[in-house]
């Protein structure tokens, strides 16, 4: 299929999508890599764009440059963003708060530091996620010890106090 056909076929695609105002969306395709190029109104259209371009048949990879706009009252409370983001991180008790560092630039809220646990990033990009405004979430936390559980014994504890039961009992 064409470069022109394949353009045609992703302009149909994204404008029968009720999610996506095709209108604000450049589409161009070359050597069947689709080039996704404007703005839409959230994340869930710039999405759904996207996932429609890649399920058009004969595009090889989809090269998406959408942008999300983001309302005037997001940029205008950036830290208000941030200081709720903050504070939510502070009182989730399975948060490590004070290892984390939550910074916000129009709406969008970058999540870094270290963590002991899995279960600790994951909780706190949902924390994240829930404050109204924020348009989405890069997280960048670390998991400190991901390598050294991963490769622990989770009978060690057991067997040792095993081994001081029976040296008290002799």
């Amino acid at each position: 299929m064409s470069d022109w056909m394949l353009e045609h076929a992703v302009r149909s695609a994204l404008h029968h999508e009720p999610l996506i105002d095709s209108d604000h969306i450049v589409v161009t395709v070359e050597g069947g890599v689709a080039k996704l190029a404007g703005e839409v109104e959230t994340r869930t259209a710039k999405l759904a764009a996207r996932y429609k371009a890649q399920c058009v048949r004969g595009v090889s990879e989809v090269l998406d440059e959408i942008d999300v706009r983001v309302p005037n009252r997001v940029v205008e409370r950036a830290e208000d963003i941030g200081a709720s983001v903050n504070n939510a991180l502070f009182w989730d008790a399975a948060v490590p708060s004070e290892r984390i560092t939550a910074k916000c630039e129009k709406g969008w809220v970058t999540l870094s530091g270290v963590v002991d646990r899995a279960y600790q990033k994951t909780s706190a990009e949902a924390d994240a996620r829930r404050i109204r405004s924020v348009i989405g979430v890069t997280n960048e936390i670390r998991v400190a010890c991901a390598a050294q559980s991963s490769h622990r014994d989770v009978n060690a504890p057991l067997r040792s106090l095993a081994t001081d039961n029976a040296q008290i009992s002799r």
